[in-house]
């Protein structure tokens, strides 16, 4: 795998699935999101996310949707670099699993998880409370330039965040008292039955999430 892509649109008017996928993508799923951030989606239907795997890099620089179509469209173009987790998407694949379980990521990061959600609904509830609060802290964390959730139709939950560091990712991570709390839950009473965590390096961005590009102020290789 050469190129993992984020992407986010903005519809026009609400839709029950999401009308763009990128055809020559090695592997696609869409969800919806929130309103330009990672909460958990209110349902309506007019914000979707995107997260492609690709082999050809010129084809993923070429994979972006129309924004004549939309409201808006936002691209984040990454080159994965460290993966681990046990996740299988919906469909049964297992679209990182050649990615190196390490690997360094120097200048801006991006972090993507999975969360496979189970059928306890004490623990689900539970996980997807946690969930919101680690979505509205990362708002203001440190170093956090963007941030987006695909909850597909069928399979685990999916964040996305963009960081000017992968330091800067981590220490909201394992230094924060909210996300470390949660990872010592999830090791106590195993909240998500399967997970993954993909880390990336940022290769560059275009168009806008509500109104802008947030990673503009990167200079990225």
């Amino acid at each position: 795998m050469d190129r993992v892509s984020w992407h986010v649109l903005e519809l026009d008017s609400p839709a029950a699935t999401c009308p763009w996928l990128p055809a020559s993508a090695r592997w696609a799923q869409a969800g919806m999101t929130g309103a330009g951030r990672a909460g958990l989606p209110d349902g309506g239907g007019r914000w979707w996310s995107v997260l492609a795997s690709w082999d050809d890099a010129d084809a993923a620089d070429a994979a972006q949707a129309d924004a004549d179509r939309f409201g808006q469209a936002w691209h984040v173009q990454l080159s994965p670099r460290a993966y681990r987790g046990d996740v299988v998407l919906d469909g049964g694949c297992t679209p990182f699993a050649d990615v190196p379980a390490t690997g360094s990521v120097a200048g801006p990061a991006a972090v993507i998880t999975f969360a496979g959600l189970g059928r306890d609904p004490v623990r689900l509830g539970e996980f997807l409370q946690r969930f919101q609060g680690l979505a509205d802290d990362l708002q203001g964390a440190d170093g956090c330039l963007a941030t987006a959730v695909l909850t597909p139709a069928a399979g685990p939950v999916l964040t996305f965040s963009a960081w000017t560091s992968l330091r800067a990712a981590m220490a909201w991570a394992y230094a924060g008292e909210l996300h470390a709390a949660t990872i010592a839950r999830q090791e106590e009473v195993t909240l998500v039955p399967t997970s993954g965590f993909l880390r990336c390096a940022v290769l560059g961005s275009s168009g806008t999430l509500a109104g802008r590009d947030p990673l503009a102020c990167l200079v990225t290789a």
